[in-house]
């Protein structure tokens, strides 16, 4: 724990990897992971997307997900959010595309997450 997802439009020559070794450290170095081996991110890239209502128009997304566990404040969230916002700002593409780029904090709750680890 934390999780973060990342999802983008096709039409966006995203760097998957950069982009999320990035996150996990801006994450991290935020103070508010105490080991940063709990922190997993994904990168999925969406080849079917509609933005608004014309399926032809220029437009792109980069839209992260970061599962937390219940317990910090609003304002930690909300620092959250906007650090790894500014983190997307940083890696987006050179495009001729509009792009959206949105950051969304989601609670898990702490009595009802489990967790091991297999060791090798």
């Amino acid at each position: 724990m934390p999780h973060i997802h990342v999802e983008y439009s096709d039409n966006l020559a995203v760097e998957a990897r950069p982009l999320l070794k990035a996150l996990n450290l801006s994450l991290f170095e935020s103070g508010h992971v105490s080991d940063a081996k709990d922190i997993k991110s994904r990168a999925m890239v969406q080849p079917e997307f509609i933005v608004g209502l014309d399926e032809n128009a220029n437009q792109a997304y980069i839209h992260a997900k970061v599962s937390l566990l219940t317990g910090r404040s609003i304002e930690v969230q909300q620092q959250i959010s906007n650090q790894l916002l500014h983190v997307l700002q940083q890696h987006v593409p050179v495009t001729q595309c509009d792009v959206q780029l949105c950051v969304e904090i989601l609670e898990m709750n702490k009595e009802t997450y489990s967790k091991t680890i297999i060791q090798a």
